[in-house]
């Protein structure tokens, strides 16, 4: 009887591995998938660079600098990104619209509402619309 008993505890050992083993691999598929969904999580060497070429432009558009400026989608050299002011009693939100010229991002316009031929007139790609 004692030898069932140490072949039962080896068995439930060998299953709870397979079963670690089967929850790990479940685990990183599904992240691999959440990664794949949402490439937009994780901000990328151009999310920085387009953020730091928002603020320039909205210093140069005499914008307060406590702006919180987040990469909404980027389509080629385009970019649409959320403009959040500190205090929102003080001030709206808007949406800027950038262009990377030669390595560079530079605003193109700034507001919370376009006509879109006006958007197309510089050539901001349909897919960034609002």
């Amino acid at each position: 009887m004692h030898l069932a008993v140490s072949r039962g505890n080896a068995h439930n050992r060998n299953m709870k591995t397979r079963n670690r083993s089967a929850c790990l691999a479940l685990l990183l598929i599904l992240l691999t998938a959440a990664l794949a969904i949402s490439p937009r999580t994780c901000a990328s060497g151009d999310d920085a660079a387009i953020i730091a070429g928002t603020k320039k432009y909205l210093a140069a558009e005499s914008y307060p600098s406590d702006m919180k400026v987040t990469v909404e989608k980027v389509a080629g050299d385009y970019a649409r990104v959320a403009i959040t002011p500190k205090d929102p009693t003080k001030m709206d939100g808007a949406i800027a619209f950038l262009k990377r010229e030669h390595g560079t991002w530079k605003g193109l316009t700034i507001g919370t509402g376009w006509d879109p031929a006006d958007l197309a007139k510089l050539h901001i790609p349909k897919s960034l619309l609002p």
